[in-house]
């Protein structure tokens, strides 16, 4: 009987510490919380670029390309590259990505290599880019296809 009695009362205690512990760590929390409004900052930070993947409203319209081999190296062809893309869409565009396929005589590819051209391409208009200069190519490339794998748009209207 006595045990029951020790037991029942011990548990009674530690249930009762338990809920003084549980509600001195709410009110506690409450207190900083309102502590902590008054010293909080909100900061707002510009927006970023959003970035389209494929976009569908740009368009190589013209690329050429100037070899220009290197017979004391294996692997020494150099590409330089002039090209002309187009923007149908609404958007403005800044941070084009190109993505070139080289390939052989037998149309099948040999490399592929991206870049990056940082221009300003508004609505309706066309970049003309001539300044890519592509270093390291296998030897037996001897064509390319150019594409555009991303875009920036621009905040800019």
């Amino acid at each position: 009987m006595f045990r029951r009695h020790l037991y029942y009362g011990v548990t009674f205690f530690l249930l009762v510490v338990i809920v003084f512990l549980l509600m001195r760590g709410r009110s506690t929390e409450q207190e900083r919380a309102a502590q902590n409004i008054r010293f909080e900052e909100i900061a707002s930070e510009s927006s970023a670029s959003v970035r389209v993947i494929l976009p569908r409203d740009l368009e190589v319209v013209k690329a050429e390309v100037s070899w220009a081999r290197n017979t004391n190296e294996k692997d020494a062809v150099t590409a330089n590259h002039e090209m002309t893309i187009r923007n149908t869409g609404r958007g403005s565009y800044v941070s084009l990505w190109l993505r070139m396929e080289y390939t052989g005589e037998n149309g099948r590819p040999v490399e592929t290599r991206t870049y990056e051209v940082n221009g300003y391409l508004p609505s309706g208009e066309t970049l003309r880019v001539s300044d890519i200069i592509i270093e390291g190519l296998p030897d037996s490339a001897s064509d390319f296809r150019a594409s555009i794998l991303s875009a920036d748009l621009s905040s800019q209207n």
